[in-house]
């Protein structure tokens, strides 16, 4: 049983990529195996998780492939051996000598807005991976995913996650010294600095006096080459010291124009995760957790109808929820649907239509069509009536979310750039032939663009 293990790995390395299966399969450790079970140690709970979200079914076909039924696979979690004690506070940082029998305890970071915490953060499809990674980072600062960078448009929740971070690790970990600002800040700072004379208390305070950095809208220094090279020092002092970095863009380094090629390489040397917009089910979520935070009156149906109406980012959404809360009180009226339009009036309609179309709901939109299951879509089986369903997906990702290949690949299981090339090439040459096919994509690909709602 253990060979049948190691030759579903095996079997599925190739199509994952080296990166993919070094960073999420390779640090599973097998305890032991019979017919009927697999058990395995995870490094970390992110771990367990993300594994078993993203690859338990295709290790689990891997496996079909090779035995009538495939054992039960079982995962725990190694014991956390705690963080390694930080650096001593330097004697400039005021600090409180720690009561009899408790340590020290840092300043509590300046910055950090109260309400964005890991509790308040609604996580769904569109931002699973920048918040289990975020999670990972306050639970474990500097061992895991540093430097950590998030990625998306405005009003996503990118802030939102490093203020939890800042707010989680100052927690858990109440020695270390926490720093958070923005990147126009920073720059502001140096220049100060430089203009003054005060570069060594500039260097002491990130360089030194520093054990988590957090950083919003890094691209702002791009392009600003004294800031870049004084930042590339900053960055280059504190990983080699081990100590955690997050920042937050609202692009990849790749796409920063004006990002100096060092730094861009040290910002991927982490992970990079993207924070896309929300889908319907998130948003349902996050207009109900405002809604009761702001004690708002409103019907679940009322609320579904206005996560399908605001569709381009966290802000609008609750925006457009207290606008309408705020009329209704003024107007003396309950919040109906009618209400709402009333209200909103049809330039939510037009961002309803125009809003950007994302991987999930490509996904969900296939599925239901074909009446599969999500994970089928993901999963490695090679059954007609799940591959050509799958590969429509594909090939309707890559036409109108604007996605990569390789980050196709990811969202559907893990597979490897040249799998998605290959099925969107098969889909636009089968069209040609396939009329019935062809009417099928047509009638998805309107679906998912959105026609105008219907009256009510």
């Amino acid at each position: 049983m253990t060979d049948l293990w190691t030759e579903a790995l095996r079997g599925l390395q190739p199509r994952l990529g080296r990166e993919t299966y070094d960073l999420w399969l390779r640090p599973l450790e097998l305890l032991d195996a019979d017919e009927t079970r697999v058990r395995l140690r995870a490094p970390s709970q992110f771990m367990k998780e993300w594994f078993e979200n993203h690859y338990l079914a295709a290790v689990l076909d891997e496996m079909r492939s090779r035995v009538a039924t495939p054992p039960a696979i079982e995962i725990e979690v190694a014991i956390d051996m705690g963080t390694p004690s930080p650096v001593e506070p330097s004697v400039s940082v005021p600090v409180a000598p720690p009561a009899p029998g408790k340590p020290a305890r840092a300043p509590a970071p300046a910055g950090l807005a109260d309400r964005y915490r890991f509790d308040t953060f609604i996580t769904g499809a569109s931002n699973e991976l920048a918040a289990s990674a975020a999670a990972a980072v306050a639970d474990e600062p500097g061992q895991r995913f540093n430097p950590l960078l998030l990625y998306g448009g405005v009003g996503l929740g990118k802030t939102h996650l490093l203020h939890a971070v800042g707010h989680a690790i100052h927690d858990k970990h109440p020695r270390l010294r926490i720093v958070y600002l923005s990147a126009e800040r920073f720059m502001n700072e140096f220049i100060s600095a430089v203009r003054y004379n005060q570069f060594d208390e500039f260097r002491k305070r990130y360089r030194e006096d520093c054990d988590v950095l957090l950083i919003d809208d890094v691209q702002f220094i791009a392009g600003r080459d004294r800031t870049m090279d004084e930042f590339f020092h900053v960055f280059n002092a504190l990983y080699e010291a081990g100590k955690q970095i997050m920042v937050t863009a609202d692009r990849t380094p790749s796409d920063m124009q004006g990002m100096e090629e060092r730094l861009t390489s040290r910002l991927n040397w982490g992970l990079v995760a993207d924070v896309k917009a929300p889908d319907l089910e998130t948003r349902v979520a996050i207009l109900r957790q405002k809604a009761e935070q702001d004690r708002i009156g409103i019907p679940d149906d009322v609320c579904v109808y206005l996560a399908t109406l605001v569709r381009s980012n966290v802000r609008e959404l609750e925006g457009a929820l207290v606008r309408v809360a705020t009329f209704a009180s003024l107007k003396g009226k309950p919040i109906t649907e009618a209400f709402v339009r009333e209200v909103l009036g049809e330039s939510a309609e037009a961002e309803r239509r125009s809003a950007p179309i994302t991987v999930e709901a490509v996904q969900k939109t296939v599925a239901q069509f074909f009446s599969v299951r999500i994970a089928d879509l993901k999963g490695q089986r090679r059954h007609k009536g799940i591959a050509r369903p799958r590969m429509i997906a594909m090939y309707l990702c890559r036409e109108l979310t604007g996605a990569s290949f390789p980050e196709i690949g990811l969202r559907f299981g893990g597979k490897d750039h040249s799998t998605v090339i290959n099925a969107c090439k098969r889909m636009s040459s089968i069209q040609q032939e396939d009329p019935e096919l062809r009417a099928t994509i047509t009638q998805l690909r309107a679906q998912l663009v959105g026609a105008p709602l219907a009256p009510r």
